[in-house]
């Protein structure tokens, strides 16, 4: 398991080191602000995202739910922050330039429901197709799975989808790949400044 970490870890950090350091979009890295809706595994929801002028972070705010599940519904909230290290324009749709980007990020989130809570910190890879409208509305759909570093809940503390210490007998020497990937799927829109 420590090979895999490591891999990964040595993988992510040759992707950082790799990709361009100066943006290769049709678009500026202006001031953007827009909002998405959000699904996937184990959370769905509402973002907020917005990015500042001369930052080249997207940040996200987002109102976090499970309400599909009947046995376990919670909300919460979630904070993320991308860098796309890479934009590449794919060409034209009707009146759309179409990109492609890709970049790591930051994602940490805290839910609460009956009888129980969570909090969740790790890494995000966005893979996102952005279309551009007249050079400042965007529409995107954007794939992100995460990697849970740290997961933190009712029954204990968890490394990388590994319960740590004393917790109870159903947790204890577990993984949990819930607790280690998360999948979640954008639907949205910027508006560029």
């Amino acid at each position: 398991m420590l090979k895999k970490i490591t891999l990964v870890s040595l993988m992510m950090a040759v992707l950082v080191v790799a990709v361009p350091k100066k943006a290769e979009a049709a678009y500026s890295d202006g001031a953007a602000i827009g909002a998405s809706l959000f699904f996937g595994y184990p959370n769905q929801g509402l973002t907020l995202v917005g990015q500042f002028d001369g930052v080249p972070l997207m940040f996200g705010v987002q109102a976090v739910a499970n309400v599909f599940n009947d046995g376990y519904q919670y909300f919460g909230i979630g904070l993320t922050m991308d860098w796309w290290g890479l934009k590449i324009p794919l060409g034209k749709a009707g009146e759309s330039d179409v990109h492609f980007y890709l970049g790591p990020g930051l994602a940490a989130d805290t839910a609460f429901g009956s009888y129980y809570w969570s909090i969740n910190a790790g890494l995000r890879m966005p893979i996102g197709f952005s279309f551009l409208i007249k050079n400042q509305w965007e529409i995107f759909l954007e794939p992100a799975p995460v990697v849970n570093v740290l997961h933190a809940d009712s029954y204990g503390v968890s490394l990388l989808g590994f319960y740590l210490g004393d917790t109870d007998d159903r947790h204890r020497n577990r993984w949990n790949v819930g607790h280690f990937l998360h999948l979640t799927f954008q639907v949205g829109f910027r508006y560029w400044f």
